[in-house]
């Protein structure tokens, strides 16, 4: 039967230090406390390594410094962290007034396009052309319109605008326009609808032509 006994181990087990070294969950373990020790080592945390010298963090008096400075902060009286790019971006964009995208087919009374070759200067270009450039000047001033106030000088024409038929008016090219959301509700109120059943794009070109034709006036009296 001696044939059968295990031989005698050659070396020393490590099972004989520790017992739990075969696992490997502990030899992760053991690892871990290897590298603490050489960190701590590295860093002065063990008797007879030199300490490694303060930085100004460390000192008292630069650390006083750093907690009177960011003490404001942390209470919410200093200044507040600098945004990122995107950040103030989003913030800028997010304090401008909100405006509608609309397209309107621009209109005009035939009694006000009758008055475009009496403008200074119109009789030198084709009429469309002169149409075209006051659409444009128009829709930049609709635009700029930021309240209610600024519609008080233009409810009568675009109240007279808004009745007349199709035979009455000169049909432009459908343009692009940007009016603020709070202009809008204005101009549905004033122009006596206020549950805005009418269209949007009827409102504004109403306003539009409105524009254009105190334009012409201005222009004609200059």
């Amino acid at each position: 039967m001696n044939r059968f006994r295990l031989p005698a181990r050659i070396g020393p087990s490590p099972a004989a230090e520790e017992p739990g070294l075969q696992n490997s969950a502990a030899r992760l373990r053991s690892s871990r406390d290897a590298q603490t020790r050489l960190l701590a080592e590295k860093r002065g945390e063990i008797a007879g390594t030199p300490a490694a010298p303060a930085t100004d963090a460390t000192q008292p008096e630069h650390a006083a410094k750093a907690e009177g400075k960011y003490a404001g902060k942390r209470e919410g009286n200093g200044e507040a962290e600098p945004l990122d790019p995107v950040a103030r971006q989003r913030a800028a964009v997010a304090g401008r007034p909100r405006k509608e995208k609309l397209v309107v087919l621009f209109r005009l009374p035939l009694g006000t396009e009758a008055l475009i070759p009496t403008l200074p200067g119109a009789s030198a270009v084709e009429p469309a052309y002169v149409l075209r450039a006051l659409a444009k000047a128009g829709r930049a001033e609709l635009r700029r319109l930021a309240g209610p106030d600024d519609l008080s000088a233009l409810l009568a024409e675009a109240q007279a605008i808004l009745q007349l038929r199709g035979t009455g008016m000169t049909v432009g090219e459908p343009m692009t326009v940007y009016v603020q959301a709070a202009v809008l509700a204005a101009m549905h109120d004033g122009l006596g609808d206020p549950w805005k059943v009418e269209p949007k794009a009827r409102i504004v070109g109403a306003f539009l032509s409105a524009i254009v034709a105190r334009l012409i006036e201005t222009r004609r009296a200059g």
